[in-house]
Formats: C-alpha cells, structure tokens, sequence
C-alpha cells in the first residue's frame, strides 16, 4: 500500500477493519453469515479509529471511498463464488502477520476451512503493485533460509530460529551450505548499513536534514546500484528454480492466499478474474523460468514460459529514512516538543531514538496492467 507516514498507515489499516465490518453487515442481512456480530466488528473498527484519532480522517480518505465503490459487488460475487454456504468475515492481520502470512481478512466457513484475502488499497489504482518490502540482507536471507516471523529465520542444521541480523551465525550456515563466495556480498550489505549509520545517525553534519538532503538522495541512488548488482551476482551462485521460487512467493503468484486490490472505483480479486488465475496457472508451470537483471538502482525480474512473458517484478533498492528527521509537513521556527522522543526539536532535526532505524531497504511491485494485457484473450470479469 505503500503508506508516506504514520496517519496514512492507520488511515490505510482502518480500512481493513472496516471492510471487515462491511462485509459482515452484508453477511447477516443477506442471510449468509455464521454469526451475527456486526455490532462488535464496528466498534472494533471505531475504537481503531478513535484511539488514533482518525475517524473524520478516515471517512475524508480515498480508502474509504475505494472500499465503499466496489464492497457490493465484490459481495456479490463472493456468494456466487460459493452459493448456500454460510459464512464470516473475520480480521486475520495481526494473527497471520506473526505467522508469516499476507492474509487482511478471510471468510470463514468454520474453525479450520476458510479463505484468506490480502487487501491491496490503491489511491491511484492498481496499474503497479506494492507486495512486500524489507532490507537488502533480508531480501537475500529469504533465497537461502526459510523464513519464520518478521526478521527471524530457520537455522537449516538444527531447525532452530536465529535472527537474520545475526552476522556470526548467519556467515557460519552459508560456510556449511557450500555457499561461501556470497559472505563477500553480506559484507557489502553490511559495511554499507554500518557507513550509513555511523554518519547519519552519529555524526554532527547528518543533525539537520537540509545539511544532508541532497547527499541523502545521492546515497540512495549510488548505494542502491551496488546493491542491485551484488544481488545479481549472489543469485547467479545459486539454483534457478530456487530463485524463481521465491520470486514466485514474493509476487504473491504461489496460490497461497488470494489477493483483493481496490482503487478507482474498480476491483480486482483473484478468485474470480480470468486473466489473473491465468497468471497463477502459467507461474506454477514447468514451462516457466525466471530471467533477472540490473535495472538502475533495482532488479528486474521476469517470468516468462514458451508463450512469452507472464510477469515483470521490479525490486529497487535504496535506503529507509525510517522517520530519523522530524519533518512535518508544516513548517516551524524554534523549537517543538516531540513526545514520542521526549526533548524539544528544531524542524528537520535527527530523533535520536528513531534515527537508530535507519536502514536499507527493498520493495517489490508487480507490474500488473501490463502482466494483465499479455494474457490470452478470453471472457474477463472485473477489467482494469
């Protein structure tokens, strides 16, 4: 979803909660659902609101609006995809997060059959979308150990969790995987985080944003190149039907959960359009292989079988602000107390807390008008 700062972020998670309780008040009146809980969803969608003081921001937002154009229909659609069965919708995002899943909300037919949806809002629509983001050393970590909770990792030895942030541990198990050449590359990755870190988080030139903004844009795009080609070597050491795996499940393209994107007054979901399921079909084949190239400070990766290219999944890399500079939109003079850092801050000052976050950073968007086009003609639903 691709969120600018805090309130959007909320803005954008209550219109998960509030889907929740659309789709369930339309459950109950149609007959369809299990459980008649409609009261309890919206005061849990209120009191999201309330306790982060969005509410007018919310019913104000785009998000609302994309919700409110198409929640009908798809609706509709849900129980024309599943006729006389009954139902409830159900606010899965912190549960599935820590379990390492995509799902917003799903339908649950009972306690252990159910349908996952991840939730895709787009202010400007869905042409390119947003999947999954995260650090140049997890991006990596993800082709060569399974993953198991946010930053966590299973060691391939001994089937216990360690943290991807380990260095020692992390060096050690590519050492016994044979797979020693790539410890060069985490070594890029990591003296490049420790460099950015040591100068903009500690030193006194990196203390106001303006004396560093335009070596901050610089940085992003130099350090992003290195990256994107370390990460092209790395891969070419690897296997290539482990790569396109993984690129597979990063698209969303493994058929794990289904995605619903709004945006525009449109929707898409993958249960029901054609041309996506097609997608979904020409991924998993055999016939499928994965080509990946430098493309600026990114990696372009392409899916592609004998008919031509299914897919291209553009992944940039660059560096995360993270919010270190307190930067609002309005500008002030003197100082400002932040009450999250506790100290008085100039505007464009480091918060010497949340500097600490600074970081490297991946996201990965799927280019999904033109994946939509390149499919074979046929009877679609739900056209972009």
């Amino acid at each position: 979803m691709g969120a600018g700062n805090s309130v959007d972020h909320y803005i954008q998670d209550a219109a998960e909660v509030y889907i929740v309780w659309r789709l369930q008040t339309l459950a109950v009146k149609n007959g369809t659902a299990i459980t008649d809980d409609v009261a309890e969803k919206l005061d849990k969608f209120e009191t999201y609101c309330d306790e982060r003081n969005i509410y007018q921001k919310f019913c104000d937002s785009v998000y609302k609006k994309n919700v409110d154009a198409v929640v009908d229909n798809f609706f509709r659609d849900l129980i024309a995809k599943y006729p006389g069965r009954k139902f409830d919708v159900v606010d899965v995002e912190k549960k599935f997060r820590d379990l390492n899943r995509k799902g917003d909300f799903a339908l649950y037919f009972s306690e252990n059959e159910y349908v996952s949806f991840s939730l895709k809002n787009y202010k400007n629509g869905y042409d390119s979308i947003q999947l999954c983001s995260g650090t140049w050393n997890s991006f990596l970590n993800n082709f060569l150990f399974e993953p198991d909770g946010v930053g966590m990792f299973i060691n391939p030895l001994t089937e216990e969790r360690f943290k991807g942030s380990n260095r020692t541990v992390r060096d050690q198990l590519i050492d016994s995987m044979g797979l020693s050449p790539l410890k060069d590359i985490y070594r890029i990755f990591d003296n490049i985080l420790d460099e950015v870190r040591v100068f903009y988080v500690e030193s006194e030139e990196a203390k106001m944003f303006q004396n560093v903004k335009v070596r901050w844009k610089n940085d992003c795009v130099t350090y992003g190149q290195n990256a994107a080609q370390s990460v092209v070597d790395a891969l070419n050491c690897l296997d290539r039907n482990k790569v396109k795996q993984r690129i597979i499940k990063m698209a969303g393209l493994n058929y794990d959960e289904e995605i619903l994107l709004v945006g525009r007054g449109n929707y898409l979901c993958s249960l029901f359009d054609k041309r996506y399921i097609n997608i979904l079909k020409r991924v998993s084949s055999d016939d499928c292989v994965v080509e990946y190239n430098t493309k600026g400070q990114g990696v372009s990766f392409i899916l592609r079988d004998s008919d031509g290219i299914i897919v291209d999944i553009g992944v940039p890399f660059t560096l995360q602000k993270n919010g270190a500079w307190y930067i609002p939109k309005e500008e002030y003079s003197g100082t400002e107390y932040h009450p999250k850092e506790k100290v008085d801050l100039a505007y464009g000052e480091r918060r010497p807390n949340k500097s600490k976050e600074i970081s490297t950073s991946t996201n990965t968007f799927l280019k999904l008008k033109e994946a939509l086009s390149l499919q074979i003609p046929t009877v679609f639903v739900n056209a972009i």
